[in-house]
């Protein structure tokens, strides 16, 4: 219902704000419909014990009956025959099953067997008060397990054995020797149906809640949650068992020729009439809401609306009916016509409505419906007409309904314009979108971006377009993808040519540019050396090399001109992705590097020095020892006319020799 504080205008029924359906069996004829809390939508229930599934049917090929279970090898299982305290084992080449041990070699050991499990070569049996384990396929007994009231039993890695008593979920952990290692908490509700290990020591459990199966995943170094049959498939593949009833079982393997399916009774014999294929779903089912209150007496109801997915072989029906006074005759029901998912309300005015839905399929699928809408009261565009127009009460009903179809269409169409600045939203739309949005805006996606990423990118590319090409634009699109804020340097501003310093007065360094100051044009090169570059009539021929390239006039005004460095601490930033980044975010004219830091530094002429690091002073020299200072090599006897100090400070005139300690 709309939450403004003008009159309500609609009605929804859907998982969010409720459908609105009255207490199960109040009502002769309704029910086989499941999921009103779940926002996948109202469907077909599930026939048997488990009506809002997985059913017992698709669990098989992982759950088997506790009687069976696979051994190793795709074609190997074990059968176990209670009342005759019997265990077969299914040959692999012609597919009999017969005694693990024949009846020479029987031990005699079982009593009251309740389920078997099997892992690699080791078996496990479960009686009424104790687990039995063999080694090599039974040839071995391995140990026997005191529980009380056990159930099921798993082999896990490690020779580690779990148990599952009856009454509970937790699981029992022992070794196969029967020293028991602690209690594994599920947290589960219900009973255990079913118990499996995987790989990575993980335990798989299926619970029976009142009838309603779920699927448990976790083990010891993780919590227990609720799988779905689509994440069982994943980590565990199924087994050839393929259909169960009271009667026996069915196998269906790969064959040269094509699948094969065996069939066999509880007993181990062959079974030449496989068991029905029980129908995924009930072929029918329906509910019928409470009445629904208009707050508007004499409302006229207008339009219903149903999203719903309706695969090939099934149905969607609803039926209406409007009353004052929450009375009404089996007569006065409306039903939609076949296949309509909107139609109009046609019933005299009242104040409440009462719906009721009916789905029917064959059982192989269902239909599945999310969401209801009902419009009040009606308002169409009839309204706009002259009174003249409306004044014969059948031809006002038969404009009101003409002119609704027209609406509708007008609706969809206002629809679609209000939403469509939704589609422009980097936070609302979905994953699968995001290209499609940074197309529209020019922009391209690395592959390794994940989608919080690319939904930053998207925002911030408005003032990303506007800033483009400065400072701050480099620096804010390293930092939405790879997290971390750089520094650009422009090698423009490290340029010395022809740079002059002021000469040192008596007090030490000068502060700055002041008038009457000398400048110390003996303590500073202007261009470097000319033996760097042979000048005619400039460098002695012997002492410089001959190299053709630049235009020594112009190096004071080119040389690190247009080009700029980004630095990054050390981290997972991937350089290849950074690069590609940066030569995108950098101008035309401009060339771009990138340095990334490693576990140390180089002290030089560039050092890039980070918050970690500290120059400090020498310590102090001390004559003699077993490693004496090297006099003006490795010591400083006295300090220098600036005084003492505690280190060097970076940006202060410092010298940074081959003989200085950086700890």
């Amino acid at each position: 219902m709309t939450c403004a504080p003008r009159p309500a205008t609609f009605r929804l029924l859907d998982a969010h704000t409720g459908w609105d359906e009255t207490p199960a069996g109040s009502e002769p004829g309704t029910g086989g419909l499941v999921g009103f809390d779940d926002p996948a939508g109202v469907r077909l229930a599930h026939p048997g014990a488990a009506p809002e599934g997985p059913t017992r049917a698709q669990l098989l090929p992982w759950f088997p009956d506790p009687r069976l279970a696979p051994g190793c090898g795709p074609c190997s299982w074990y059968l176990l025959v209670p009342g005759e305290r019997l265990l077969l084992r299914r040959d692999p080449c012609d597919g009999a099953f017969t005694p693990v041990w024949p009846p020479p070699c029987d031990p005699g050991t079982l009593r009251e067997p309740l389920s078997v499990a099997a892992r690699g070569h080791r078996l496990a049996v479960v009686e009424s008060d104790r687990v039995l384990v063999w080694r090599g396929d039974g040839a071995q007994p391995a140990g026997v397990i005191p529980v009380r009231h056990p159930r099921w039993a798993a082999l896990g890695p490690d020779d580690e054995v779990l148990v599952a008593r009856r009454g509970g979920t937790d699981l029992l952990r022992y070794d196969t020797a029967g020293g028991f290692h602690g209690v594994l908490r599920t947290g589960a509700r219900g009973d255990v149906a079913g118990l499996r290990t995987g790989p990575g020591r993980t335990v798989w459990l299926l619970t029976d809640d009142g009838g309603r199966l779920r699927v448990h995943r976790g083990g010891p170094r993780g919590p227990f949650r609720t799988a779905t049959l689509a994440e069982l498939a994943e980590a565990l593949p199924p087994s050839a068992l393929s259909a169960a009833d009271d009667d026996g079982f069915c196998l269906t393997e790969r064959a040269p020729d094509g699948p094969v399916t065996r069939c066999h009774t509880w007993r181990g014999a062959p079974r030449p009439t496989p068991p029905p294929h029980p129908g995924a779903y009930v072929t029918s089912g329906s509910y019928l809401t409470t009445l629904i209150d208009s707050g508007v007496s004499r409302c006229r109801w207008h339009r219903v609306r149903v999203d719903a997915d309706v695969p090939p072989g099934t149905a969607v029906s609803v039926g209406l009916v409007v009353t004052e006074d929450g009375r009404y005759e089996p007569s006065d029901w409306q039903s939609s016509a076949p296949g309509a998912a909107d139609f109009l309300v046609d019933q005299p005015p009242g104040r409440f409505l009462r719906l009721r839905l009916r789905l029917t399929g064959d059982g192989a699928a269902t239909p599945v419906v999310r969401r209801i809408r009902l419009d009040f009261p009606r308002a169409t565009s009839a309204d706009l007409l002259p009174p003249a127009f409306r004044e014969d009460p059948a031809a006002d009903d038969f404009t009101e309904r003409f002119l609704s179809l027209f609406d509708a269409t007008f609706a969809e169409l206002d629809r679609i314009v209000e939403r469509y600045p939704a589609l422009l939203d980097p936070d609302g739309v979905p994953d699968r979108v995001l290209p499609w949005l940074a197309g529209l805006l020019g922009l391209s996606f690395e592959a390794g971006w994940d989608a919080p990423t690319r939904r930053a990118l998207l925002a911030a590319a408005p003032e990303l377009y506007r800033r483009r090409g400065t400072p701050w634009a480099l620096r804010e699109a390293v930092r939405i993808v790879f997290g971390v804020t750089p520094v650009v340097e422009e090698l423009a501003a490290e340029r010395a040519w022809a740079s002059l310093r002021a000469a040192d007065g008596p007090g030490g360094p000068p502060a700055g540019p002041a008038p009457g100051r000398r400048r110390g044009l003996g303590g500073v090169r202007l261009f470097g050396r000319s033996a760097s570059r042979f000048r005619t009539g400039g460098s002695a021929l012997g002492a410089a090399p001959l190299r053709a390239y630049g235009d020594p006039d112009g190096d004071p005004l080119s040389a690190h001109a247009h080009r700029f460095r980004v630095l990054l601490p050390a981290g997972p930033a991937d350089t290849e992705a950074l690069g590609r980044l940066v030569r995108r975010q950098a101008p035309a004219h401009t060339l771009g590097a990138v340095r990334t830091g490693t576990a140390g530094f180089v002290a030089g002429s560039r050092s890039a020095v980070g918050v970690d690091t500290a120059f400090v002073p020498l310590p102090p020299p001390v004559l003699g020892g077993a490693r004496p200072p090297r006099l003006d090599r490795d010591a400083v006897l006295r300090p220098g006319p600036a005084g003492a100090r505690r280190g060097v400070g970076v940006g202060v005139a410092c010298a940074v020799g081959v003989h200085t300690r950086v700890s």
